[in-house]
């Protein structure tokens, strides 16, 4: 796989999808129950043990909640 795999993420209270886009394209996706998590953090460390590319040129995460002091609560 080249080293320009994006990864991208839908985060959510109930789940959290992960996603690795290269030239437009989902090479690896899976969806983790969010509450079964303690932070994004693990859920990512866990997604790139199985994923195509174990380092991504740039991380995008759309998360829903409000951000309150920089921080975002699902």
């Amino acid at each position: 796989m080249a080293s320009g795999a994006i990864l991208a993420g839908d985060i959510g209270g109930t789940k959290t999808a992960l996603a690795w886009v290269e030239d437009g394209t989902i090479s690896a996706s899976r969806a983790y129950p969010s509450p079964q998590y303690s932070s994004l953090a693990d859920i990512v460390r866990e997604f790139l043990a199985i994923a195509p590319v174990r380092r991504p040129r740039a991380a995008c995460f759309g998360v829903a909640g409000p951000v309150v002091n920089g921080v975002a609560k699902t």
